[in-house]
């Protein structure tokens, strides 16, 4: 056990979360040192303080699955990154890698070099929204994995495909990486105040999904109904919308959990589903239905090796992608910082960008 120890922001207790003084660890096979700049508050992190998910118990558990920094020290057999080089990374291997905290113990495979004069504020958007839609469209929808720049059409290039949700921050990157991959007629649904900004991205429709007639506009933009759909707010009242326009024999990909009723965030007493029971699924047998769930990207050997370590610095290289917008939480200390990011989003006060946490200083 190290004797040498750093803040950190953690949940130490159901409905209990605090800043404290946790062991600095080292780099070992594979993992770099991080200096963590910036973090982020995501809805996953407030179900984590509230309601104990994925806590089984073992308390206290660091919250920020997102990192931005810079690297302090490397371990053994880590190619392509040295100390003082600017990443960022998503934490997939416990309360070592979160966050929010001063220093963060990396995986190699989860971490991206950043360009030299790239924002860490900015980069700490990245790594979670970017990953879940990657993996889900290029692994759960089972859309061939793209090359960039794409110099050929895919398969279905030709084929809309649904983005329900798209003014998330997940939903901006889906849009995005179907645009950068060929895909010509991507169909979003949003609130109006996205829509400019999503059909800037590259949507080729995009539709108010509080609409009164919503699936026959989608129906209407698509030219038929949808093979591919993605639904990045997972809601009872979501998927029951997607059903009425996908394809008997299409495939939905939700974002794991689902909530119950229409909303994405939970509310206390709102029931949420890691795997949708089947009297609460809208579809036909026919339709596959997908649960993602974007921490377990890493069992696709292809992702694990290549979505951070090289897909990412090539598309941020070229400038080709753009992070999400953001909201910053840098003033009082890291307690009052965490705290009140953390009531933003559990009330669901954010929409369409990052609530992004400082942590410390790199300069």
């Amino acid at each position: 056990m190290s004797s040498k120890t750093h803040l950190a922001f953690a949940t130490t207790a159901v409905g209990v979360a605090s800043a404290i003084q946790v062991p600095t660890l080292s780099p070992g096979l594979d993992e770099v040192m991080v200096k963590v700049a910036y973090s982020t508050v995501i809805p996953l992190d407030t179900y984590m303080v509230d309601y104990g998910r994925l806590v089984q118990g073992e308390y206290p558990v660091i919250l920020g699955f997102n990192v931005s920094g810079v690297v302090e020290a490397v371990g053994a057999d880590v190619d392509g990154l040295q100390t003082g080089d600017k990443v960022c990374a998503f934490s997939t291997a416990g309360s070592k890698a979160k966050g929010l905290q001063e220093h963060a113990i990396i995986d190699r495979s989860t971490c991206a070099k950043l360009p030299d004069d790239y924002s860490l504020e900015a980069a700490a958007t990245i790594p979670d929204n970017f990953i879940t839609a990657f993996y889900t469209l290029f692994d759960c929808l089972g859309l061939p994995p793209p090359t960039f720049p794409s110099s050929t059409s895919p398969p279905h290039a030709d084929t809309p495909i649904l983005v329900y949700g798209a003014g998330t921050t997940s939903g901006q990157y889906a849009v995005q990486l179907l645009v950068l991959a060929g895909y010509k007629r991507v169909v979003a649904t949003a609130s109006p105040h996205h829509h400019s900004y999503l059909k800037s991205l590259g949507a080729t429709y995009v539709v108010d999904y509080s609409t009164i007639d919503l699936a026959e506009k989608i129906l209407l933009a698509a030219g038929g109904r949808i093979q591919f759909a993605m639904d990045c707010i997972s809601a009872e009242g979501t998927l029951k919308s997607i059903s009425n326009v996908a394809s008997p024999d299409g495939v939905v990909a939700m974002l794991l959990p689902v909530t119950e009723g229409s909303s994405h965030i939970a509310g206390k007493d709102m029931q949420m589903w890691m795997e949708l029971p089947v009297d609460r699924n809208p579809f036909p047998d026919s339709v596959k239905l997908v649960g993602v769930r974007a921490l377990k990207y890493q069992q696709n050997e292809y992702l694990r090796n290549n979505l951070m370590p090289k897909i990412l610095p090539q598309l941020l290289e070229h400038g080709i992608i753009q992070p999400n917008r953001i909201r910053l939480f840098d003033q009082g200390s890291l307690q009052d910082r965490c705290q009140e990011a953390l009531n933003v989003v559990r009330n669901g006060e954010v929409k369409g960008e990052k609530v992004v946490v400082k942590v410390t200083s790199t300069d």
